[in-house]
Order: C-alpha cells, then sequence, then structure tokens
C-alpha cells in the first residue's frame, strides 16, 4: 500500500437495519496498473459496497482513499473529478450514431456555441490509440463487434473532460455479462494490457470464475459483510476459489444426474427461422439436452423459435404427440401444450421490475387465484411465499420489488413463476447469467430436479462446461444446421468448443 495507490478502502460499515451490518469493517485496495477481483455470493454485501464506493450510498463508518488522501463526502461528480470512474453491465452505446458521437456526447468542446468538431475527432482519434482500440471516429457504432461496442463502451465511461483529472481507477461491474466467453477474452485481454500500460487500477466485479482467474491479479472474497480472503489469483483453482466464495468444500459443483428417461416428450422437426434451417431434435420425459454453437451460429434463436410463432418460417412442434405448426400456432396454444421459456435477458424479458416478487410468480396463473368475481390476494400471497421458501430466494418474503433483489434471486424468482405452472418442457436460455456461483449451484439443483420429475428440459447456452456436466446430449449448430450430437465420452467442455467452431467430432 502506498500513496500511489489510486483507490482503497478502509473499514467500511454500512447498515440497512440498526445492528445488522451489511458491510462490516471492509478494506481493499487497487493498485496502479493491477486488476482486483471483487466476488462473493448472494447477500455477501458486494452489491453494497459498489454503492458506497460510487456514491450511491453513504457508510455508516470508514473511510475512502484516492491516491492516498482520505476523501470525505463521496459523490459522483468528485469521483469523476477524481480520477474514479465506473462501467456497469447495462451499454451506454447507442446505435446509429457514430463512434465520435458515442464518445463526444455530454463532453463537447465548443466555441462560441458551436461544437468544435475537428477538435472532438482528434481528441476520440488519441484516445481511440491510446487504448489500442482499431475503430474508426466515423464507424457506425451500431455495426461494430459485441466486444467492439463492450470496449467503447469503456471508453465512453473513462474519457476525460474539461477539468478532470487523468483516469486512477476503473471500477467494473459485470462488464462481461452479456458477451460470449470469445468476446469477454477479446474485451479482457485489451483492458489488461491497456490497464499495465497506462497504470490505471482495475476494481473487476464478475461471477464467472474462468475469467477472474485468468484477468485478475488479486481476488478479494466478500462473505458475510466482511473480507475474508485476499490472495493471488497465480495457483488458485476455481474449486478453491469457489470454497472461498462459499465457505465449505466443495464435494461436487454440480449435481447428480440420475434421471431414468421416459417416452419422447418434446419433438421438433424442421424448424426454421431466423438464422436456424430445418433443425430437428427430440427431447424424452427426464431428459436435459443443451444446445449451443458459436456466436451467429443461430442457437441463439431457438428458445424464441420455440414458442413464438413470429420467429418461425417453417416446422412443427409436438409435446407428448400433441403436433402443432410452429409458424402458425399461438404463444397461448404452445403454454397449453406444457411449455414455457426461461429467457435470457431476465430484467428485460422476464420480470416486471417495479412489480414485487409474488406479483411476479402469479402472473402466468392470474386465473387460478380467482375466488368467484374476487381476485384471492390471500391464497396468491400464500402461494407466493411458498415457492420463495422453496426455490431459496432471498430474502424470503415475496414482498419486495424484483428490481431490488440480486441477480440470483432474480433468476430464481422467474424459474419459481414458469416452474409452478406446472410445464413438460422446460426451456432456459442462460440460466446462469450474471449470477453468482452459489446461486449457480442451486439454481443447477433446480434444473437437475426439474428434469427428474420427469421434465424435458432444454438449456441454450453458450456454458460449455456448465452444459457438459448438466446434459445427457448437447446438440450443436454451425451456419443454422445442426452440425453434432455429443454424448457420453464425447460430452466434453473441449469438445463441445471444437464441434462449436467447425471442428469434426468423434462418433
Amino acid at each position: 500500500m502506498s500513496e500511489s495507490d489510486p483507490l482503497r478502502v478502509r473499514g467500511i460499515t454500512k447498515s440497512y437495519v440498526e445492528g445488522v451490518p451489511v458491510l462490516d469493517g471492509v478494506d481493499i485496495t487497487v493498485t496502479a496498473g493491477h486488476v482486483l477481483a471483487l466476488v462473493g455470493a448472494n447477500g455477501s454485501g458486494k452489491s453494497t459496497l459498489v454503492k458506497v464506493l460510487s456514491g450511491y450510498h453513504a457508510a455508516d463508518a470508514g473511510a475512502l482513499e484516492i491516491r492516498g488522501a482520505a476523501v470525505g463526502s463521496v459523490t459522483p461528480e468528485m469521483l469523476r473529478a477524481s480520477g474514479i470512474r465506473f462501467v456497469h453491465q447495462e451499454s451506454t452505446i447507442v446505435p446509429g450514431l457514430t463512434v465520435l458521437e458515442n464518445l463526444a456526447v455530454g463532453g463537447y468542446e465548443t466555441r462560441s456555441g458551436r461544437i468544435r468538431w475537428r477538435h472532438e475527432e482528434q481528441r476520440v482519434r488519441e484516445l481511440l490509440g491510446e487504448w489500442d482500440l482499431d475503430v474508426s471516429p466515423h464507424d457506425d457504432a451500431g455495426r461494430l463487434s459485441a466486444a467492439a461496442v463492450a470496449k467503447l463502451g469503456l471508453l465512453k465511461a473513462i474519457r476525460m473532460r474539461p477539468g478532470d483529472e487523468p483516469v486512477h481507477a476503473v471500477v467494473l461491474d459485470e462488464p462481461t455479462a452479456a458477451l460470449g466467453p470469445d468476446d469477454a477474452a477479446e474485451l479482457l485481454g485489451w483492458l489488461r494490457s491497456a490497464a499495465r500500460r497506462s497504470g490505471v487500477g482495475v476494481l473487476f466485479i464478475s461471477h464467472r470464475i474462468e475469467e477472474i482467474l485468468g484477468f485478475a491479479d488479486r481476488v478479494a472474497v466478500l462473505r458475510g459483510g466482511r473480507v475474508v480472503a485476499d490472495l493471488p489469483t497465480t495457483h488458485l483453482s476455481p474449486d478453491e476459489l469457489v470454497a472461498q466464495i462459499v465457505g465449505r468444500s466443495l464435494e461436487s459443483y454440480y449435481p447428480e444426474r440420475d434421471v431414468l428417461l421416459g417416452d419422447p416428450r418434446l419433438v421438433v422437426d424442421g424448424a426454421s427461422g431466423g438464422a436456424v434451417q430445418e433443425l430437428g431434435f427430440t427431447v424424452r420425459a427426464g431428459e436435459t439436452i443443451g444446445i449451443t454453437g458459436a456466436p451467429g451460429s443461430g442457437f441463439e434463436d431457438v428458445p424464441l423459435l420455440l414458442v413464438d410463432p413470429a420467429k418461425a418460417t417453417a416446422g412443427t412442434l409436438a409435446v407428448d404427440g400433441r403436433s402443432e405448426n410452429l409458424a402458425a400456432a399461438s404463444i397461448a396454444r404452445r403454454r397449453a401444450l406444457g411449455i414455457a421459456l426461461v429467457p435470457d435477458e431476465r430484467k428485460r424479458r422476464a420480470l416486471a421490475g417495479e412489480l414485487s416478487v409474488r406479483e411476479n410468480i402469479a402472473l402466468p396463473r392470474l386465473r387460478s387465484f380467482r375466488r368467484g368475481l374476487l381476485h384471492g390476494m390471500r391464497h396468491e400471497r400464500r402461494d407466493a411465499d411458498q415457492l420463495v421458501e422453496r426455490f431459496g430466494v432471498s430474502p424470503r418474503s415475496s414482498q419486495p420489488a424484483a428490481n431490488r433483489l440480486s441477480g440470483g434471486n432474480q433468476q430464481k424468482v422467474v424459474l419459481a413463476k414458469w416452474l409452478s405452472t406446472a410445464p413438460r418442457v422446460l426451456i432456459v436460455h442462460e440460466p446462469t447469467q450474471a449470477v453468482d456461483v452459489g446461486a449457480k449451484s442451486e439454481i443447477f439443483q433446480v434444473l437437475a430436479d426439474t428434469a427428474r420429475s420427469g421434465v424435458a428440459v432444454v438449456i441454450v447456452s453458450v456454458e460449455h462446461e456448465d452444459l457438459a456436466r448438466l446434459c445427457d446430449r448437447v446438440l450443436v449448430l454451425r451456419g443454422g444446421r445442426m452440425h453434432a450430437e455429443l454424448t457420453g465420452a464425447a460430452l466434453t467442455a473441449e469438445t463441445i468448443g471444437s464441434a462449436a467452431f467447425g471442428a469434426s467430432v468423434p462418433a
């Protein structure tokens, strides 16, 4: 620790309820040119610490130091002027605007009321060169790759405005949550190189263990509001880090697959739409299959293709022998067949954030709570409370607004919402996106229990290791068509990855 450390947290304490600390004497140090990862399970205090650091909440005790100097009142304006930047997972890049326009908005320099465009372009070119981002100021941001858009969002956050200090530290809150493995690796490799070169310190928050170990120099583990470990990532194994996060030794991170398969439950034939062409497969009762591929291969289109007629151009789908035309059958008819979808991007597609947990869980089954001409609110509340308890949602209450919950608990609410409809087929798209490792293990167990009850489970994901451990078979798409079907000894993360990028696989 030294006066040159760009950011240091000393003894931060925060309580929302008197006598119950969410943060309890937290100490962490972000050093120049290095990456410190911050990890923790649901309820560990991680989100609260970020809110304190950003000035959203005031700490009850403790201090924040920037380059060796203690800070009094923490505000977003003061942090920016002091060279501390925050980059959140939601993209701030506007498609349709150029790189120049995206980077300059909100910080234009003017003369006589007119924007100095030549000067702005020169400043942006210098920034792009400094951070080694190979795009033109005049490129349409909406046409860039996902990794380039993420890089651009980071540059937008750190760009200096007149009167700002140079950037000393960047806090990255789940910057890769919406990226596939390759785009995420490209972003993090680029960022690590740039941070080393510029001397910027990075505080990195992520749920992806492989990212943390590959990107960070050190990792600080929060548990119960305290830092219980601050370790170098060198020689730290994934199992050791997971055990630190959850506070116990893990015999197995993934549940056992001991399901007896039944008759064919879901049969898809000739499904076409989006990038998908003539896809066909069968899933038996109690079976879990995975669907994956490289970005743009079409696998991402499969979940909506199976539930939304607007996404399909041809093909049929049958559940327990009852068949429907994919391009004609309504969403309601597919629901009646017993198909439930847990989509990706849960905040946009799966949750009404301002509604309570109870209201979100009840939405697909509102008619079942009718009592004559009235709505049975007491029955709805009791039902939601039982599901909150069954799925381990924290806090153990159905009353908070859904957007007040952590990512892992929001995902449990979405699973509770759709599994309460007693589906015959459950389709889950990126089931653990932006979910901490403790919640991941719980969600994996829910999926295993669901299959064990006789439901056909389809997991669509880029997480090859998860697919290899959770699924009985994995289908790999390439160019919109089935490229490989992996099972048995061929069902490994390495083989899935190879198949996704076109390699031949063992029979």
